[in-house]
């Protein structure tokens, strides 16, 4: 039997294939966020526990769109005061991430689940649209059809989103089994959510190109001049993006 490292990477590939089946839902997107950034406006991304990590994979990077905006909680990661997951399924709790950040009109909103059933990322999404923004919901749809929600409604993250885009992560996460173990070992979510983001902030960046717009590309601080090349952007989005910092 080859190695389980071999194993996962394999393993990993095919999913990664999965995902780029997702490209219409990709491109559409794509289409809205390069819509809502060309009119002046920015993209926010959400997530709680490990998927709070797609939100930071788009904010400020290199080789990443200064248009986007990390909805970011501590409470609602591992690192905060609180238990983290019983924070997540505290209904009324999302409109407390809502009212800390400036989420406009027209603007899209990405909220990242894996499984989609939670309260507080439903109804982040629930709120983002009573305030006029678009949706767009990141979860393992197909996979975790079967799993009952934990809000009171009944409702999932896939019933109250403009657009749905599949990140096809197993159940549990995990992607390799072991001889005498149970569960399921070696995460797939975050390599997934990752590709899955970046790939549809490159799609944003040709649409804009397409439509004769420049996308606001962040500079590697570490290149000749890189500091110099995002100034300009970082004064044009300082107001928008509350963790951006001098």
């Amino acid at each position: 039997m080859s190695k389980a490292y071999t194993r996962y990477f394999e393993r990993l590939r095919a999913l990664l294939d999965e995902v780029e089946g997702q490209g219409a839902q990709i491109e559409e997107a794509a289409a809205m966020m390069a819509e809502c950034i060309a009119a002046g406006g920015v993209v926010h991304v959400f997530g709680s526990g490990h998927s709070h990590m797609m939100a930071e994979e788009v904010f400020y990077r290199a080789g990443g769109l200064f248009a986007f905006n990390a909805m970011l909680d501590v409470n609602l990661t591992s690192f905060g005061t609180l238990k983290a997951g019983m924070v997540e399924r505290t209904e009324g709790y999302a409109n407390v991430v809502l009212e800390s950040f400036d989420v406009r009109a027209g603007e899209v909103v990405v909220i990242v689940s894996n499984s989609g059933i939670n309260p507080v990322p439903i109804e982040l999404a629930i709120g983002a649209r009573e305030r006029g923004a678009k949706t767009v919901g990141i979860t393992s749809a197909e996979k975790y059809a079967p799993a009952a929600s934990r809000y009171s409604t009944g409702k999932k993250l896939v019933d109250v989103v403009d657009l749905v885009v599949d990140s096809r992560v197993p159940v549990g996460d995990g992607i390799l089994m072991f001889e005498g173990v149970d569960s399921a070992i070696g995460a797939s979510s975050t390599v997934l959510g990752a590709a899955l983001m970046n790939a549809i902030v490159a799609q944003v960046a040709e649409d804009m190109l397409a439509a004769g717009h420049q996308p606001p590309v962040i500079v590697s601080m570490n290149v000749p001049n890189g500091d110099e090349k995002n100034r300009e952007l970082r004064e044009r989005y300082r107001d928008r993006l509350q963790l951006l910092k001098d």
